[in-house]
């Protein structure tokens, strides 16, 4: 045996050159400190081993040391055969515990060459080592090098093969992960070309393409390389005649392409093209490569039908599908970017709009969804012609259109409200029985306003809301005293709703009077809130909080009830001479159970119905003046009287009025506030005091403070009075004392509040 001559360098066997047309990867075979059968050239005899398609390069190292570096340098080693016998034992079974302990490589073969008489032992020593074969090496020769070498290589494919399958799987799922995650079409085309690239290392240029929904034609929907800036152009454009021709054939026969310098994935679902992706590679695919991209085809289908799904309800959430126009999201994304692309760096001026159709539900109701379907797209089509130049227009609610502007001036702003109404100064020609319906309009202005979208929009959104207390326009720009004033109403509302549910509402009766005997024949029930921390809210600042909110129906029940209650109270103390006057507000009147609510309340609390009387506006009684006069006569019926409040403020029919079975009218403090002094007061008080004698019924005063009030009402026979001057509002503990002085004087009472 004589030694080779040490080398760095690689020698690949003669199996090399016979297979120049095979790309495959070579397998490098390290020997250490090894003698071989000279045979005249020491290198030649290691040309003549074949391992099966592979090639195979041989590599030299005189010294574990030299070994250990070519181990580093070369992870990719596929077997080391170590001379471990004699003097060389040491190091060479140190070079093998450095290979699969410090050096970690699990997968590289092993073979050992040492002495006969060692074998046995030693192959109980490597055992934890994982050595795949010990040769004795005086008996060895090239057969049976070559033996063991091929048995080596065989346990080596057998582990990169595994070890490339569970890879594989790995990469699979880390793709379909990925790819189940992308929420468009065009990402998605871009992912899966930049995962493919991942998997074959030689592909720089590359496209997908999808067949057009109608044509089917197929276009270049995401490129790489060359590709990338081919996008929406059709596949015949970017590509030869020929390879166009290989991937129409492709195409027709759903079956993917694999050659030397170009690949075609079909992707089909029942038959169905959805889509065809073309690389370039500058080196045939390996076996490893094919199947893995076999694999991920498998899973692009399903990946991209969820990118259409997804891209379809991106479509319907920021399109309306009625108008075309965008939807409220779309416009505040739309808004909102201009805001931060030019607006802010510009500093340009915005004007940011939301108008709603004013009855369009009853167009609806009186003509059918179809006529009302028909104004919103007229009524799209004319706002898209009036404002070419809009940063977005959208349909934002069934009734509602936003529209974002920019403007130079007060004047074009001012014009804006103005060109919106005009739409609906004609309707669309082809219906003229449409009815007229015109726009409520609130602009906010960027950045006086507002410095965001979400902020602009919420105050059109008070712009608008303020426009419906004000009413008499059909527009209203934004400030911040709306918006206080609305913050202060939700403040309220919110401390109102507290408050009820603790307990903090309470009852003051003020007494009402008769003017002839100053005897006391009635006691209005009033409601007080005293708030947290002992301050008291007047009524008119809670009330229209209350009946804007919806609280004033269980308000209303718990007066009412109250009332009942603390009446009868009085009336187990011997005093039955007098009503409780309850005010009732629209909102229970209206309710279907109004008769019932009054007759439980009734009876719950012992109060006989004829001590209670119902104070209503006329407003209310004009509401549904039907179930109104239905309602007066059944609890009429049932001994209940009805007095109207503040006759006079409002609006009713004589003609109906005489049919009510109303016992009372009360004219309202404004009237009397002025009766000594203005001549229109006076002349409607006495009117009214006329009136409600010639209808038999009684007369009240309502907030009398003057002995010369008092005795113009004498002298026009009013009947009834009630104000500061007889008492202020006083407590239920202090009725029964304000009654039984003996030393009242009938009309200067002191303050008893």
């Amino acid at each position: 045996m004589s030694p080779l001559v040490e080398g760095h360098k690689p020698t690949m066997s003669a199996a090399r050159n016979t297979r120049q047309l095979s790309q495959a990867i070579a397998r490098k075979v390290l020997l250490v400190s090894i003698n071989i059968p000279k045979n005249n050239d020491p290198y030649g005899s290691l040309d003549t081993f074949v391992f099966g398609h592979l090639p195979v390069v041989f590599m030299i190292a005189e010294s574990a040391t030299a070994a250990t570096m070519m181990l580093e340098e070369n992870p990719d080693i596929a077997v080391v055969i170590i001379d471990v016998s004699g003097e060389k034992s040491e190091s060479g079974l140190d070079l093998v515990q450095k290979l699969r302990g410090e050096i970690g490589n699990k997968i590289i073969r092993i073979v050992l060459l040492g002495e006969a008489a060692e074998q046995t032992g030693a192959q109980n020593r490597f055992l934890d080592y994982d050595v795949s074969d010990y040769r004795d090496i005086s008996a060895i020769n090239l057969p049976k090098l070559f033996t063991s070498l091929t048995i080596a290589l065989q346990s080596f494919e057998r582990l990169i093969s595994e070890e490339d399958s569970k890879q594989s799987l790995q990469t699979i799922l880390d793709i379909t992960k990925e790819l189940y995650g992308v929420r468009s079409v065009e990402d998605f085309c871009l992912t899966i070309l930049s995962q493919l690239q991942v998997i074959c290392k030689n592909v720089e240029d590359c496209f997908f393409a999808i067949p057009n929904e109608h044509s089917g034609e197929l276009s270049v929907t995401a490129g790489k390389g060359r590709y990338a800036a081919n996008k929406k152009l059709r596949v015949g454009e970017v590509v030869s005649e020929d390879m166009y021709e290989r991937v129409l054939a492709a195409t027709v026969g759903r079956e993917n392409v694999f050659a030397e310098t170009v690949n075609i994935l079909c992707i089909s679902q029942e038959e169905k093209l959805k889509g065809v992706v073309v690389l370039e590679n500058r080196a045939p695919l390996t076996f490893l490569e094919t199947r893995q991209m076999e694999l991920i085809c498998a899973n692009i289908t399903l990946g991209l039908e969820n990118a259409d799904m997804f891209e379809e309800i991106k479509r319907l959430a920021f399109n309306d599908s009625l108008t075309g126009l965008d939807s409220r999201a779309k416009f505040r994304t739309d808004v909102q970017g201009h805001i931060e692309r030019v607006a802010k760096p510009e500093k340009r001026r915005l004007a940011v709009v939301q108008f709603t159709l004013e009855h369009l539900s009853e167009l609806n109701i009186a003509l059918g969804h179809d006529a009302g379907d028909e104004l919103i797209q007229f009524v799209s089509e004319q706002l898209t012609t009036m404002f070419p130049q809009a940063i977005s227009l959208a349909r934002t609610s069934g009734n509602g259109f936003g529209l974002c502007l920019q403007y130079k001036n007060t004047g074009e702003l001012k014009q804006i409200p103005k060109t919106i109404h005009s739409v609906f100064e004609h309707g669309p020609s082809t219906r003229e029985n449409i009815p007229h319906i015109s726009p409520r309009i609130g602009l906010a202005i960027y950045p006086d306003d507002a410095d965001n979208a979400t902020a602009l929009w919420r105050n059109t959104n008070i712009a608008l809301s303020n426009l419906k207390v004000r009413n008499g326009s059909y527009f209203c720009f934004y400030n911040s005293t709306i918006a206080n004033d609305i913050n202060a109403r939700v403040e309220m509302n919110n401390a109102l709703r507290t408050g009820i549910m603790r307990k903090d509402l309470s009852l003051s009766y003020q007494p009402q009077v008769d003017l002839e005997s100053g005897a006391m024949i009635g006691i209005e029930a009033l409601v007080r809130w005293q708030r947290e921390g002992g301050m008291f809210v007047a009524p008119n600042d809670f009330i229209p909080v209350a009946e804007s909110s919806g609280l004033i129906a269980p308000i209303s029940e718990w007066v009412l009830s109250e009332a009942c209650r603390q009446r009868r109270e009085w009336l187990d103390q011997g005093e039955s001479d007098f009503r409780v006057a309850v005010n009732l507000s629209l909102s229970i009147f209206q309710n279907d159970d109004f008769v019932e609510l009054i007759t439980k309340t009734l009876a719950d609390t012992g109060c006989p119905p004829s001590l209670l009387e119902l104070e209503v506006t006329e407003s209310v009684i004009m509401e549904n003046p039907e179930q109104t006069l239905e309602n007066f006569r059944v609890l009429r019926d049932l001994g209940v009287s009805f007095a109207i409040d503040d006759f006079g403020t409002g609006y009713s029919s004589l003609a109906y009025l005489r049919q009510l079975p109303v016992s009372a009218l009360k004219i309202d403090k404004a009237f009397i506030d002025g009766l000594t002094e203005n001549d229109d007061d006076a002349a409607i008080a006495r009117t009214v005091i006329s009136l409600g004698r010639s209808l038999g019924m009684n007369v009240l005063a309502e907030g009398v403070e003057t002995m010369e009030q008092v005795e113009f009402l004498r002298s026009a026979q009013c009947h009834q009075a009630q104000g500061f001057l007889f008492s202020r509002p006083i407590t239920a503990a202090d009725v029964m004392p304000f009654i039984s002085d003996p030393d009242r004087p009938v009309f200067r009472q002191p303050s008893l509040f």
